[in-house]
């Protein structure tokens, strides 16, 4: 493929790329060319494909977003399923390079194209059902759902889609777990930099930016705008939520005119000037999602749009089968709708059979009208003058014309779609509105539970961000930063073992051939295979994933060397070893010589904690020394070794490091344990809050809320006792979410605790006191 093609001459299929300048990759066919690159099979990596910037972009701004995206990787891990793997997003996994070293790309993971399905064809019925996809309410509910929890987890890295639309959302046809693609066009943080996104539709942009535009920081409003229109149009047979019949010629007949306008028309309260479509299903939708879709679309100049992680809170519980608040329709087992409710789709059916009939009717009167020969008048006329004509249809001279019978035909079916939708028969309305009030009543005292969604395991990227935060604690000087970071550090390491087991001799005998002196090779493409091959069977195998960041420094490449330390870290948080690579790297990477000393200082507490816990017998005629001899020496040895990385004034600087890196690891020894204490709520931070009272009824009152609060001082856990209003909900979920928490400290480590919280309102505020520590079967 030629430059005038748009990629750089070599890299074209049959050509090499290079994974992070040490392994070579042989790209295979062409699957897709964009506007920013091409993306390219990998065959010798099957489950990976290749993107490749074109050579016209700017090289050196697409390195940097993408090092941002692979610092900030979205705790979106694969799902795995009855044996079948499915990737939830397309995110970037590591650098490509061309044959000179220039940056050329990225390679992500593979999805399968053919087992999925644009978000837009499951929306309408007709088409869902020509694609062989499922028609009811329930597998929508799980869409939007998984979509809402995918967009939170990307929020939570500060990433925002900004172009989100149901075009570009795929999804997998059997799991319907969510498949985001073309992440790199993604609004993506940087360090102290922003990688804005290109594109957007006007379709799915937000009021505020219909006019001017939208100004950088402003991404998260517009990804809760798009999402929540995305959302109604799933749960509502594919209506957008600013569609509907106009009441006058003053309301703009496109859609991003009535989103510039706030033409919703399917709120609780209804539009002034435009009528909700006839066969939309919003009606009978439960109160607490209508109320959700009424935040998201305020007309309000500052809107308190839902988040993506309101809405996976809110859809989940109806997604789930065993909360049973989503029936199967009596009349129809193809139809589902929410318990307590009308069937929604029945009652679209029915508007569509009724306009389809008197449409049929119409057309049949027309046709009897036509048939009719002539009537004569018999009116008598004056002397002198013409007979006078009675046009009847079929006359060209006048009356009700092919024309006039359209518009009649048009009344007829306004009408019954109309009076079907609402008034179908005196019992039939009395029933729905029994419904309806029984639904709002439920609705209006639910019991507030809230759950964290749950966690995707201890990632690289946790690995990385902890041991960042314990870097800096350390300069600080904030003692008890350290000491929490570093047990909550452990914790996650022993939750998931390196997997060596077995003789500790071997094990031990197969560190030191990793570690041994003088093992610091330039570049060896066989060895650097069969590391490769040995990391990808077990990500955790951490002296493997060490050796390859002690070859990187010796092709000073300290970013990569750091990537396979912090992996290293991540997969045995005490190996002090690993610790003291990461300390290399950071002095040569940027000269950080603070950093550096920190990192030599927690590699020495690592690695005596580490000796401490896993001493092995003393030999025959030796004294116990409970492991720390062993320990130093392979300590001292691992620093040798780093030393050899890099000559000259390296050398010097890294014997400086390590020698006060030892002094301040003497000082945290003596680092006192954490103070004991309960868990409970940073008392400053609960603030008394002004709501909206929806139900006069039930303005006064108090509560009891339940509390469960993790050992890393995050809320896993939040229930009340009595239910409450819609609104007073809202309030306590967004208060428990802004809370700051205090975690459980006993004998000096963390806790996990349960704690009280009771909740006092009246009048529209809202006030909170804590209630001591929850009574268990533990305490």
């Amino acid at each position: 493929m030629s430059r005038k093609q748009g990629v750089t001459p070599g890299l074209s299929p049959g050509g090499k790329i290079w994974l992070d300048k040490v392994r070579s990759l042989v790209l295979g066919k062409l699957i897709k060319s964009g506007g920013a690159g091409s993306v390219y099979l990998l065959p010798g990596a099957p489950t990976q494909v290749a993107k490749l910037y074109h050579p016209h972009l700017d090289r050196a701004a697409n390195r940097r977003k993408l090092e941002a995206m692979l610092e900030l990787t979205p705790k979106l891990p694969d799902q795995l399923e009855n044996g079948k793997r499915y990737v939830q997003i397309a995110w970037p996994q590591a650098a490509v390079f061309d044959g000179q070293g220039g940056f050329a790309g990225f390679v992500m993971p593979l999805l399968d194209m053919a087992q999925t399905a644009e978000l837009e064809q499951i929306m309408q019925e007709r088409q869902a059902r020509a694609a062989g996809l499922p028609t009811g309410l329930g597998p929508k509910l799980t869409l939007a759902a998984n979509l809402a929890a995918v967009i939170d987890a990307l929020h939570q890295q500060q990433h925002y889609v900004v172009d989100l639309k149901p075009v570009n959302l795929r999804f997998y046809r059997d799991s319907l777990y969510i498949a985001m693609l073309d992440c790199d066009g993604f609004s993506i943080q940087g360090h102290a930099e922003r990688f804005p996104a290109e594109q957007f539709t006007a379709d799915y942009l937000a009021p505020e930016f219909q006019r001017k535009g939208m100004p950088a920081g402003t991404e998260m409003a517009q990804d809760r705008f798009a999402l929540a229109v995305v959302i109604f149009q799933l749960l509502n047979f594919g209506i957008h939520p600013y569609s509907g019949r106009p009441g006058n010629a003053q309301v703009a007949t496109d859609i991003p005119g009535r989103i510039r306008d706030g033409c919703y028309a399917y709120g609780v309260k209804r539009h002034k000037q435009l009528a909700p479509n006839a066969t939309s299903g919003h009606a009978l939708m439960p109160p607490e999602l209508r109320a959700m879709f009424d935040r998201a679309f305020s007309q309000s100049p500052t809107p308190q749009r839902p988040s993506a992680a309101d809405w996976a809170q809110l859809l989940r519980g109806y997604a789930q089968r065993s909360d049973g608040k989503l029936v199967v329709c009596g009349a129809n087992p193809e139809h589902q709708h929410f318990a307590g409710l009308g069937c929604a789709a029945c009652a679209r059916d029915k508007v569509i059979v009724a306009a389809a009939q008197a449409s049929v009717q119409a057309q049949q009167m027309q046709l009897q009208q036509q048939s009719l020969p002539p009537q004569r008048s018999t009116r008598r006329t004056a002397p002198g003058q013409a007979p006078a004509a009675i046009p009847v249809a079929g006359n060209t001279g006048g009356g009700i014309t092919g024309k006039g019978w359209a518009v009649v035909v048009l009344l007829i079916v306004l009408f019954l779609i109309g009076f079907t939708a609402w008034t179908s028969s005196p019992d039939e309305a009395k029933a729905k509105a029994s419904l309806q009030a029984q639904a709002d009543q439920a609705a209006g005292l639910e019991v507030f539970r809230w759950r964290s969604p749950k966690a995707a395991g201890f990632q690289p990227s946790d690995a990385r961000k902890a041991v960042r935060s314990l870097s800096q604690a350390v300069s600080k000087g904030d003692d008890d930063a350290v000491t929490r970071g570093l047990q909550l550090l452990y914790r996650s390491g022993e939750a998931k073992p390196p997997g060596y087991g077995g003789d500790r001799t071997q094990a031990r005998l197969r560190a030191s051939l990793l570690e041994g002196l003088g093992w610091v090779p330039g570049y060896e493409p066989a060895l650097v295979a069969t590391y490769l091959d040995l990391l990808q069977a077990n990500p955790r195998d951490h002296l493997v994933a060490a050796a390859m960041g002690r070859m990187h420094l010796s092709l000073n490449e300290p970013q990569a060397a750091r990537q396979y330390f912090e992996q290293a870290v991540w997969a045995h948080p005490t190996d002090g070893t690993a610790w003291l690579g990461i300390a290399a790297a950071a002095l040569l990477r940027g000269g950080d010589e603070r950093d550096a000393v920190n990192l030599v200082a927690l590699a020495h507490l690592t690695a005596y904690r580490y000796a401490v816990e896993h001493a092995l017998p003393a030999e025959p005629g030796q004294p116990a020394d409970n492991g720390v001899a062993r320990m130093a020496q392979r300590m001292d040895l691992a620093a040798k070794v780093l030393r050899l990385a890099q000559p000259g004034a390296y050398q010097k600087r890294w014997d400086k490091v390590l020698a006060e890196g030892a002094l301040l690891a003497a000082k945290l020894k003596a680092m006192p344990p954490l103070r004991d204490q309960v868990g409970g709520v940073q008392r400053d931070t609960m603030t008394t809050v002004a709501y909206g009272v929806l139900d006069e009824k039930h303005a006064t009152g108090e509560n009891r809320l339940t509390l469960t609060i993790a050992a890393d001082g995050t809320l896993t856990y939040a229930a009340a006792e009595l239910p409450m209003e819609p609104m007073l909900n809202k309030v306590l979920l967004d208060s428990v979410k802004r809370w700051t928490y205090l975690p459980a400290v006993q004998h000096g480590q963390l806790l996990e605790s349960k704690v009280v919280v009771l909740v006092r309102y009246r009048d529209g505020r809202v006030s909170f006191v804590p209630g001591g520590v929850a009574v268990t079967a533990e305490n």
